[in-house]
């Protein structure tokens, strides 16, 4: 008989897996933008509600609050209320505070997340993004948030030194009085907030004629909306053709705006809105509302009294905005930009898009393409939805061409407006105060959603030819 040894049985302890960082999910953080978002506006909204933010004999609702501190959150500028007369001091503070935390906030995160975005064609960058690594380290986006920083409050110390001395010394007002509205607007102009402290919705059109005010707040405005990224390139590069064409696409795209802006009111308004300013003075005055058409939200004249041609181009001027990364809204430069690239490509019989002896990817041509039609989505339900409210609650009291364009600045961010805000019902407020809140966080979210979702192709179908045109 053959005894078989037992054989001992080892248990071999094998350690835990490394768990891998997980890939960065893009509605992650468009959800992280929207409840950062909503804090704030839920905090202004009861500030604001408090006795201590109404002016005596004023009374403020629910509904003013929500949408004043959702204006001031999403740097639009938008006002169902007088802000000079409606607020206390505290009021106003409270609105400076949220539109400079919206600006600087909005600002900072998404030069971050662009430049996430951008940093990826190194093969060490593809690992890392492979890997769900952050391709940006937290001491660099300690180092670039700070630059961005630093940046904001030393154009705001400038604009509100400049703006302090002319509401002082030329306006005539008290130190204390000039003061105050000079770093309110100096903050309120680079920010792209739009809220002023003139009374009666008056805007700075009781200094239409005034160089000091409009050089100064057209040039905070242009520089919150070309974004610290374009000015830290230009300050680096400093020659046209080291620039990156992010930075090139950016600067043509606006200077085109600028000028066909400003012509196109000069000629159109010349003997309509422009008509109670000085003759010497109207040229600036058309190159201001260009330059506040694209998010800054201010004006030196009445646009309940513009015409109904230069409204309609003014919706194109609002829906493209600033700078990607910038305080500006809109479908932004680079989006207009690329897709305006890609048109003339295609009138020229090439096959792919080229400008400046660089060749744009088809991927981001689509991106930027789902962006617009996206924004224009979205536009079109805005639009009807308060075109719906406002006529069964109101019935027909407002023209196409004024919904238009309310809807568009709210959905831009720009804050201009013909009046319709501070007329509409509570629920054309809230559908306002939402699409303040898409328009804000919606461009931003697209762009880095789609990117997220772009895979390599595994295969490709067969070519087939479709009939267009």
């Amino acid at each position: 008989m053959i005894r078989r040894r037992a054989r001992s049985t080892k248990v071999i302890d094998c350690p835990p897996p490394v768990k891998r960082p997980s890939a960065a999910n893009p509605l992650a953080h468009a959800r992280l933008f929207a409840l950062a978002l909503t804090v704030f506006i839920c905090i202004g909204t009861i500030l604001l509600m408090t006795p201590w933010a109404t002016a005596p004999g004023q009374q403020t609702n629910f509904y003013d609050a929500l949408f004043t501190s959702m204006s001031a959150s999403t740097i639009t500028g938008l006002a169902t209320v007088d802000t000079a007369t409606h607020w206390t001091f505290f009021g106003e503070l409270v609105i400076l505070i949220l539109v400079q935390i919206g600006g600087l906030g909005f600002m900072v995160g998404a030069s971050l997340v662009l430049q996430l975005l951008r940093r990826g064609d190194s093969l060490r960058d593809a690992m890392l993004m492979r890997d769900g690594a952050p391709t940006l380290t937290l001491r660099e986006a300690l180092e670039f948030s700070g630059r961005i920083i630093r940046f904001t409050f030393a154009v705001e110390a400038v604009g509100a030194s400049l703006l302090t001395g002319h509401f002082w010394l030329i306006a005539g007002q008290a130190f204390p009085t000039a003061l105050w509205n000079g770093v309110f607007h100096a903050i309120c102009a680079f920010c792209n907030g739009g809220f002023d402290l003139s009374t009666n919705f008056g805007s700075f059109i009781a200094y239409d004629d005034s160089i000091l005010l409009n050089v100064v707040i057209a040039a905070l405005i242009q520089t919150g909306s070309l974004s610290y990224i374009v000015f830290h390139d230009l300050w680096v590069r400093r020659r046209w053709n080291t620039l990156s064409l992010d930075t090139k696409l950016v600067l043509v795209v606006n200077g085109v705006l600028l000028v066909a802006g400003a012509v196109i009111f000069l000629v159109l308004e010349w003997n309509a809105s422009l008509q109670d300013t000085p003759t010497w003075a109207r040229p600036m005055a058309s190159v201001f509302q260009s330059v506040a058409a694209r998010s800054g939200g201010y004006a030196t004249v009445d646009f309940a009294s513009v015409t109904t041609v230069t409204l309609l181009i003014w919706l194109g001027i609002m829906a493209i905005g600033g700078a990607s990364g910038s305080t500006a809204g809109g479908i932004k430069l680079t989006t207009t930009g690329v897709v305006s690239v890609a048109v003339l490509s295609a009138l020229r019989g090439h096959t792919e898009s080229q400008v400046f002896g660089r060749r744009i990817a088809s991927a981001l041509v689509f991106r930027s393409m789902g962006i617009i039609a996206l924004f224009m989505m979205l536009y079109f339900f805005v639009t009807i939805s308060l075109a719906i409210t406002e006529s069964s609650i109101l019935g027909e009291r407002f023209t196409t061409a004024a919904l238009l364009f309310e809807s568009m600045s709210a959905l831009a961010t720009t804050g201009l407006s013909t009046g319709l805000s501070a007329e509409v019902s509570n629920a054309g407020k809230v559908i306002l105060a939402l699409a303040m809140f898409i328009g804000r966080i919606g461009p931003l979210s697209f762009a880095y959603a789609l990117q997220g979702r772009q895979r390599p192709p595994r295969y490709r179908y067969s070519e087939e030819p479709v009939r267009i045109g």
